[in-house]
């Protein structure tokens, strides 16, 4: 199926799924009354109805390939299920342990559809336990969790892509769980599981520790933990390939769309070149800031306990490394959607509402405009007489409002409630 058209489809299922969320958000009586009485069997029908039909239908029915970075998760995914030894008999940019875990449904089914069920099934578990997480807090943690099902951004890139960005937010709901269930001395618990999703999933997950051991009572103790779990592993990777463990890290040089470098880059040009072979320099700079905000927010909120902000936290932590980091793309939007969701949107507001749905719209149009029209590096301002360019740049401005709206939202709540208890 032509790329275009396949996009025009995306487009019309954005239409209907939004449609079904204004329909959902209309119903909060409905919906609080099926989460007293009926949450399990509303959920399941949310996952059959969003995800497991419409994977049938495109996967196996109308037989399309599985696109996006599915295509290379089945390459590694096979290297791992040979006994590969990951970076040195495959490429990965993920973690040590990733392409092992996301072998496991090759195993079962040695297609690349495998992989995509997986990551569907993998996201389903997370909105669960956030569901459940919530769901004694808010009368409306059903009615959101089908909201999620519904969102275009999340729709497209788990089901149809494959992303697995989502599990960030996984991780950090285990830790968060963890501080909930355990008010005080949480420090060897939380160290277990960032210790652990460090080797499973991203390296991008380091960006939450410098605020995490603000937040933490015994800081120390939590490093001394990972420490004693991460540092054999390097040692074993390192002992195995030398520095090809440092992979991952290489994967930062390439510059992507949108965040703050890529919408003020025409007016950065003016003043002096970017060097895009040297562009690690860059993200640097936005490393700076990705941290520091965080940080900071934790900083003003340490009188709180941990369980109270580490969400807020988490949201800062990624909104920042979309804005800041020039190597940011698109798609890290799921890593934190679901927490925002639950955390941060009030239905009941309108501008919530539109920020929300603005967001899920752009996160699917820029992404595939901008590929379309061969990933433009807009170094002048002149570039903007083509007028497709000028639309897609401003999509990304309009993608950086909704991050900033969001960062905004996520420092009041984490910030301005703590003022307001103090006062």
């Amino acid at each position: 199926m032509p790329v275009l058209t396949v996009f025009y489809i995306k487009l019309l299922i954005n239409l209907a799924l939004t449609i079904g969320i204004i329909w959902t958000i209309s119903r909060s009586d409905l919906f609080s009354k099926w989460q007293q009485e009926n949450d399990k069997l509303i959920f399941t029908l949310g996952l059959v109805l969003f995800r497991l039909i419409p994977w049938i239908g495109i996967f196996l029915i109308i037989n399309e390939e599985p696109r996006g970075d599915i295509p290379f998760f089945f390459y590694k995914a096979e290297g791992a299920k040979a006994g590969g030894f990951v970076y040195r008999d495959f490429w990965s940019y993920h973690a040590p342990l990733y392409a092992y875990i996301i072998s496991i449904p090759v195993w079962i089914w040695h297609n690349a559809r495998a992989i995509v069920l997986f990551m569907v099934l993998m996201e389903t578990a997370i909105l669960w336990l956030t569901y459940d997480t919530y769901k004694s807090r808010s009368p409306k943690a059903l009615q959101l969790a089908t909201i999620y099902y519904m969102l275009p951004a999340a729709f497209m890139y788990i089901l149809v892509d494959g992303q697995e960005e989502v599990w960030f937010w996984g991780a950090a709901l285990l830790i968060w769980r963890y501080t909930i269930k355990n008010r005080s001395n949480y420090e060897v618990g939380i160290g277990l599981l960032y210790a652990m999703t460090l080797l499973t999933i991203k390296v991008t997950f380091i960006f939450l520790l410098p605020a995490l051991l603000v937040m933490v009572k015994k800081p120390i103790k939590m490093l001394l933990v990972m420490a004693a779990i991460g540092l054999p592993a390097v040692g074993f990777l390192y002992w195995q390939i030398g520095d090809l463990f440092l992979m991952p890290i290489r994967h930062t040089e390439q510059l992507m769309t949108p965040n703050l470098f890529s919408v003020f880059r025409p007016f950065v040009e003016i003043v002096f070149h970017v060097d895009e072979k040297k562009s690690t320099l860059i993200n640097w700079f936005g490393l700076l800031f990705t941290v520091f905000i965080p940080v900071y927010m934790a900083f003003k909120a340490r009188h709180r306990h941990i369980s109270e902000v580490l969400p807020g936290i988490f949201i800062a932590c990624f909104v920042c490394m979309m804005l800041f980091q020039a190597s940011a793309m698109g798609a890290y939007v799921i890593a934190y959607l679901m927490a925002v969701l639950f955390e941060i949107i009030d239905i009941r507001k309108t501008a919530h509402v539109v920020v929300l749905l603005a967001l899920n719209w752009l996160t699917v149009v820029q992404p595939f405009v901008w590929v379309y029209i061969k990933q433009p590096a807009y170094t002048s301002l002149s570039l903007f007489a083509n007028t497709s360019y000028l639309f897609e740049y401003v999509l990304q401005i309009l993608n950086v409002l909704c991050f900033l709206w969001i960062l905004r939202e996520t420092y009041r709540k984490v910030v301005h409630t703590q003022t307001l208890a103090t006062a």
